[in-house]
């Protein structure tokens, strides 16, 4: 026995399988955790459903990880042994199963790891994900203003801004409205109603409900709206979207909305004109980015200090339980999860 088990996805839309697993050693840069927690995500359902990112098999899938730090690889001084911490794992952007979460030990980018201090590692899962900053606050992305601790009035050219975050009760919702209330900006979200509680507790100024069909005039009401997050990504989100941009008869509203799937996955709908999108692509290690991962990111950055601090909050953990109950995380996710998050414990 290697100490390590990990969950595999033994082949292209297969089952999973719990098995031991190697230990790896870190490489130049990388850090070996011991999980403890490991959040299950919608990208780990469209791998593991649709098989839509190349991933090496028997794949390992699952992040973020909350952990301890159990090696260091060779140039690391960033973290020690025995911190608390928590990551985005690289499986997605190295494919192969020793950088997956879903397993006892896995191996992280120093340069992405958040020290966590005593935040309890089922929770953090929740919180570290650096996908709703990024989407926020990146050049090449929305390029939103920055926040920071202690919150501060936007400059004066982004006051009074407001941005609509559709699917406020996601995990990516929820986190992005705390991100953009803590920088200042006024916050439009939508949910269904036995969510709205939580909208309003992460700051949320506007809440509609998703599926109200009057809540297309409404959100128009409140133009005009400078930012456009669409965290759900699916054909009923960029639909309604649409709809309140280019309402029939009328000219469009130009205005730029931001993805985390492609539009193909909302079955390609023809855009009104001045109407454009975008898949988020971020990588933290990308040279025009280095100024966003050392304000972020850094020992004592944006995010160490809002997970500490408890500015930045999110949707609660659901804890499913061990590895075997990696499929059953899959299957809840794949029938859609909203105010809540899929949380695996690999030593349960």
């Amino acid at each position: 026995m290697s100490g390590n088990r990990a969950a595999f996805l033994v082949e292209p839309k297969g089952c999973f399988e719990v098995r031991d697993a190697p230990m790896e050693q870190p490489g130049p840069g990388e850090v070996l955790i011991k999980v403890h927690a490991v959040a299950l995500q919608p990208a780990d359902e469209k791998v593991a459903k649709l098989a839509i990112i190349l991933v090496e098999y028997p794949a390992v899938l699952g992040g973020p990880v909350g952990g301890i730090v159990h090696a260091l690889g060779e140039g690391v001084t960033r973290v020690a042994v025995g911190d608390r911490v928590s990551c985005g794992t690289l499986i997605f952007k190295k494919h192969k199963p020793k950088y997956g979460g879903t397993q006892r030990y896995t191996l992280v980018s120093e340069q992405e790891v958040i020290e966590i201090g005593d935040t309890d590692f089922t929770k953090v899962v929740t919180l570290g994900s650096y996908t709703p900053p990024s989407c926020l606050f990146a050049s090449n992305c929305l390029n939103m203003h920055w926040p920071s601790l202690p919150p501060k009035p936007l400059p004066a050219g982004e006051q009074g801004k407001k941005i609509l975050i559709w699917g406020g009760s996601s995990a990516m919702g929820s986190l992005s409205i705390s991100y953009a209330k803590q920088a200042g900006y006024t916050v439009i979200s939508t949910s269904s109603p036995h969510n709205f509680d939580l909208l309003e507790s992460l700051g949320a100024d506007y809440i509609f409900d998703h599926s109200d069909l009057a809540t297309v005039e409404r959100i128009r009401d409140l133009f005009p709206i400078d930012y456009w997050f669409d965290t759900i990504s699916l054909k009923p989100s960029v639909t309604t979207i649409l709809k309140i941009l280019a309402p029939e008869g009328k000219p469009a509203n130009k205005a730029y909305i931001h993805m985390l799937l492609p539009l193909a996955m909302a079955g390609n709908p023809t855009l009104p004109e001045g109407v454009t999108t975008g898949m988020h692509f971020f990588s933290t290690q990308a040279p025009e980015n280095a100024d966003w991962a050392k304000f972020f990111l850094s020992r004592g950055g944006y995010m160490e200090k809002g997970i500490k601090s408890g500015l930045i909050q999110g949707v609660p953990p659901h804890l499913l339980g061990g590895l075997e109950k990696v499929s059953d995380g899959i299957e809840e996710v794949h029938k859609g999860v909203s105010g809540k998050k899929v949380v695996i414990d690999p030593w349960a």
